[in-house]
């Protein structure tokens, strides 16, 4: 059992929310160039659990303009994502 199925299992009406700067990338789902093995988990991770990725455009603007980082949750409607410019220099 993963550490969501087990809080999920204590809690079944718990809002599960996660995010951070991932760095995976998949073509459907995060309009990437490619689908990488840690983007399908992650992708499927989210799916399994029916989190909801609400970054929807990039947050990464280098030659390729990718979102790498992911707000998964369990109930989005509250929520509104807001980008802006950077407070110091990308990695």
């Amino acid at each position: 059992m993963s550490p969501v199925e087990h809080i999920l299992s204590l809690y079944p009406f718990t809002e599960i929310s996660i995010l951070g700067d991932f760095n995976v990338h998949h073509q459907l789902w995060l309009s990437s160039p490619i689908t990488d093995h840690l983007g399908e988990l992650t992708f499927n991770f989210a799916i399994l659990h029916d989190l909801e990725q609400l970054v929807q455009h990039p947050s990464c603007l280098k030659d390729t303009p990718n979102i790498l980082d992911l707000f998964l949750n369990s109930s989005p409607s509250p929520y509104a994502v807001i980008l802006s410019s950077p407070l110091g220099f990308p990695d």
